[in-house]
């Protein structure tokens, strides 16, 4: 006696099964390769994972009043800004009076991605304000030319500050992480 879920169906004409018969008919060292095959092709790519760090950021140029300084990042993170490296002494300084214009060259790394400048400065008072650039899109534009609109206002720091793909949606907008910063101080 056969129960409802073990009866017997007769199987439509042409319809032997298909691919289900197919595979049921490869050898069993078959199915151990490509296991075999699976895992390792897995585990080089979790090695690699946990083992790189981030990519090659480059260093940005800082150039004023004839001067120029090599920035490397005082802050780099992979992508999803989940693995950094941090290098508080990769500030640089130039001199920077008051009125004096900054221009700031990024590196291919980060031209293909969005990017801004941000910047400290003391007002003619002495009081101390900020600014940023717009955001560059990827690829648009890898220089940008900082002058303050009062030539009495002297830069304190320039920031250029890169992008990651982590953001935090905020009832305001999406708030994208910075990615990584390359930094010149006053001095």
């Amino acid at each position: 006696m056969t129960t409802p879920d073990q009866e017997s169906r007769p199987v439509p004409e042409g319809h032997d099964g298909g691919l289900r018969a197919r595979l049921r008919g490869v050898p069993r060292w078959v199915w151990v390769a490509v296991v075999a095959i699976v895992v390792v092709v897995a585990a080089v790519v979790v090695a690699l994972v946990l083992t790189s760090g981030p990519d090659d950021p480059g260093e940005v140029t800082f150039a004023a009043a004839g001067q120029t300084r090599q920035a490397p990042p005082t802050v780099y993170c992979d992508l999803m800004v989940t693995d950094c490296e941090n290098d508080p002494s990769a500030v640089v300084a130039l001199p920077l009076p008051p009125g004096t214009t900054v221009d700031v060259t990024v590196p291919d790394a980060v031209l293909a991605t969005p990017w801004q400048v941000a910047f400290a400065y003391l007002d003619e008072t002495g009081a101390q304000q900020s600014g940023r650039s717009q955001v560059f899109a990827p690829n648009a534009s890898g220089h940008f030319r900082l002058a303050l609109p009062d030539p009495r206002w002297r830069l304190q720091r320039v920031e250029v500050q890169q992008f990651g793909a982590s953001q935090t949606v905020t009832p305001q907008g999406s708030l994208f992480s910075t990615r990584s910063t390359w930094v010149l101080v006053s001095g």
